[in-house]
This record gives structure tokens, C-alpha cells and sequence, in this order.
């Protein structure tokens, strides 16, 4: 098989198995009020301790700035963010995690770990581990070409 329709079943594959997994892991996050685009973000906050503005946050998540808004006001309202003046920028919000994100960010890991057993347990812990360096390898190479586009 030559590689564009290599491509072609991999980018299948990967639409199929981001529908499946999004709708099993959003129904295991319902319980505590959260989705993936909630956790996304509490994610990159965790690893972001001196904050992010909704911009910053918005060209990570690659979501335009009102989307990020909405996801931030739940996430305030959960208590697990706050977004504060900028000190250097009135106009700029710093939105930073709380200790209750930080909780909340670990009940939802544990909360998605019963669906991530089901999805992986077709594989061996050296497979799966393998999946896991393609995957960063992927990741890796489209957070490169960002600012390659047109």
C-alpha cells in the first residue's frame, strides 16, 4: 500500500477512535461536571504554574478566544480557575489553576481510567507503550507545523 492511502486509513482510524473515545470519556466525566475540553484546559493550566492568558490558552487548544471563554466561566464556576487583571495589562486576564483544579483535574484522570482500560486492553503493556511514542511522535510533529500554515 503506498503511504497517502496509508495516511488516508490512519487519518480514518484516528477520526473513528476520537468520536468513540470522546463520547466514552465525556459520559465518565458527566458525574463531576466536566468534559474533555474542561480537562484539556485544566491540563495545560497544571502545566502552566505562572498562568496563561484566554489567548495563550486559545492558540494552544487552537479554539478561537470565545470558545475558551465559555469553557473558562464553568471552569470558575466549579471553583477550579481564577482569572485575574493581568498586573502588566488591563485588558488581559491571567487565568491560573486552583488547588481545587488540581483536585478536580486528578478526579477526572481517575475518572476516564476505567474507559482507557477497556480502549487499551487489546494490547501489551509493550504495544501500548509503543502507541504512546507514535502518538507523541504525531502530537510532536503537528504542533511543529502550527505556524506552517498558510
Amino acid at each position: 500500500m503506498e503511504r497517502p492511502q496509508t495516511q488516508g486509513r490512519a487519518v480514518r482510524e484516528l477520526a473513528v477512535v476520537h468520536q468513540l473515545s470522546t463520547t466514552r470519556l465525556n459520559r465518565a466525566l458527566r458525574p463531576h461536571g466536566v468534559t474533555l475540553t474542561h480537562v484539556a484546559v485544566l491540563s495545560h493550566l497544571a502545566g502552566a504554574p505562572q498562568g496563561c492568558s484566554v489567548g495563550e490558552i486559545a492558540a494552544a487548544m487552537e479554539v478561537n478566544q470565545p470558545a475558551v471563554s465559555k469553557t473558562l466561566r464553568t471552569l470558575t464556576e466549579l471553583g477550579a480557575v481564577t482569572a485575574e487583571v493581568a498586573g502588566d495589562d488591563s485588558r488581559r486576564r491571567e487565568v491560573r489553576l486552583t488547588a481545587r483544579g488540581g483536585e478536580l483535574l486528578t478526579t477526572a484522570m481517575l475518572a476516564m481510567h476505567p474507559e482507557a482500560t477497556i480502549a487499551f486492553a487489546g494490547l501489551s503493556d509493550e504495544r501500548l507503550g509503543l502507541l504512546v511514542d507514535l502518538l507523541t511522535e504525531v502530537r510532536a510533529g503537528l504542533d511543529a507545523a502550527r505556524h506552517e500554515r498558510p
